[in-house]
This record gives structure tokens, sequence and C-alpha cells, in this order.
């Protein structure tokens, strides 16, 4: 194998070390990496140089890529690289989507098929902030007490994409549009159920599959008792610092995740000026599923 896999921390990250993504990627490796992503839900490859045509490239081989549904931030030269900034162009009219990312979340789980992976490529980083955090939620789940194992399993929690409809979150007021835009959300786009406790399509293991930004309520529970629910289920997810994972970008890095058992935040503080500019793009995944162990 001509790269090596370095792991980066206990909460499920690692390093690809001697690999160029730019470059179509063999068969031999694109097995390796498959079984390292298995592995390792995030993978980091650093001072990687890449256009958005490369990158999107790249992606591919993993598996088709979600049509971006904010075409003026899609980038120029291929309309499934999505860009994610806080630039401004000389009209002051915004580069990229500058909130992506705000609050804890699993990529697309308010689509009925979400996103299998999301892949992230830093152009350039701020002076100071803009980390990403990253939750392992097969750990968490493992660590959930079995009276709540019992209380979830073969349940359904409720996602939606307006941030308008969570108390949980707030729409950022650095985006231009944006408490329009979720407002438009609330009725245009359906609610979608999803089992709270995820079956990884590959790997088999468990994982409890909600997020503070996405997940509203549960199916055919009231809410006086499925929001304190969900509530103690928050507060499990966040209650130990080794289940995370916290990557520090540098210029060049690369770094794909895996939707099915992880949350991610983007981290902030970090203001214009200070320029962060990012390349993201979604693999294609399937319908989630609960399978009892």
């Amino acid at each position: 194998m001509p790269f090596t896999v370095k792991e980066i921390s206990p909460a499920g990250g690692a390093e690809i070390i001697g690999l160029d993504c730019g470059a179509p990627t063999g068969e031999a490796d694109m097995s390796a990496l498959k079984q390292a992503f298995s592995d390792w839900p995030v993978l980091c490859i650093r001072s990687q140089k890449l256009t958005a045509t490369q990158l999107a490239a790249f992606s591919r081989q993993w598996g088709g890529l979600e049509r971006q549904d904010r075409s003026a931030y899609c980038h120029p030269d291929d309309p499934d690289v999505l860009v994610l900034s806080n630039e401004r162009r000389a009209d002051g009219s915004q580069v990229g989507i500058v909130d992506a990312g705000d609050f804890w979340h699993s990529d697309s789980s308010h689509m009925t098929d979400p996103s299998r992976m999301t892949m992230l490529y830093s152009v350039k980083n701020p002076t100071r902030g803009g980390d990403t955090h990253f939750l392992n939620q097969y750990q968490v789940y493992a660590a959930l007490p079995d009276a709540l194992k019992n209380r979830i399993a073969g349940r359904k929690a409720i996602h939606h994409v307006a941030k308008t409809l969570n108390p949980r979150v707030a729409v950022s007021t650095e985006r231009e549009g944006a408490a329009e835009y979720y407002k438009s959300r609330e009725k245009a786009v359906k609610p979608v159920a999803q089992p709270m406790v995820r079956t990884h399509p590959e790997t088999g293991r468990q994982a409890l599959y909600i997020s503070p930004r996405f997940t509203i309520a549960i199916e055919d529970m009231n809410d006086a008792e499925a929001q304190p629910l969900l509530d103690e289920l928050f507060r499990h997810m966040f209650s130990r610092a080794d289940w995370q994972y916290t990557h520090k970008w540098k210029d060049g890095d690369l770094v794909f995740w895996d939707n099915a058992c992880l949350n991610h935040m983007a981290g902030g503080g970090y203001t214009w000026p200070d320029t962060r500019r990012m390349h993201r793009t979604t693999v294609v995944g399937d319908r989630p599923f609960y399978r009892a162990a």
C-alpha cells in the first residue's frame, strides 16, 4: 500500500499519509481507503493542491454527488462543489455560505436519503478560529444506559431543515436572506422521520442518530414527553470530551467523514476580513435503517 494510516484521535480520527488526491486513485488504493474509512470515520489528508474539478473527481470515486440546492454558492467550475466562505465581492455580496455547519448535526439528515459522506477541502484558513468539531455517535450510543437504549430502540425522530422550527438553534444574522430562506423552507420541505438508533450500512454498528440542528420531535410521542427525552440524549452526547475530535485546519487539508455515525459542527471564531474558504462535496447516501442487534 503506497500510503499509511495514522490514528490522530481515539474518537475516530486518522490521517492518510502519502496520497495525492489530485491524481486518479487506483482500485487497490480505493479498497484500502474504504477499509480505513470503516475503521476511522474521520479521515484527513494534508498538503493537497486540488482544483474544484479535481475535488469533485476524487469525490465521485466514492459515489454520486448530491446536487446543491443553493446554486448561487456553487463553484463555477463544478456545480456539485459548494463554496463555504465569509469572503465578499467588491459589491459587498457574499461569495459562499457563511454560516454552514454552525450547530451540531449530521449532514442532510432532514432528507429521506441523507448524504453518505462529506468532503471538505481547505483553500484558505483564518489566522485564528475555524476549527471543525466531530462527535463519535458510535461511542455515544455504546455508553447510553440500557434504560435509555430501550426507550429509543425502534423509534423514529422528526428532522427538518428549517431553523425557524427549531428552538435549539438560531438563524445567523451574518448570512444574507437566511431568515427568509428558512421561513420559506417551513412549508416547502416536508419533515422526515429517521431512526433514532441507526445501524451502519457497512459496519453493522449502532449509532445514536439525532442532532440539535435537525431533530425537532419524536414520531408518535407528544412533546411533553419527547422534548425532555431529546434533552436528556443531547446532554449525554456532550458529556465526555473523549468522544470528540477537533480538527485544526491547515491550507490544503482534505477531510472527509461518515455522516452515518457522526455529528459535527463548525467552530467559528473568526471575522471578516480574516478569511476562511472551504470547498465541499457530499456523496449520496441511502435511507437510514435500524436493525436490532
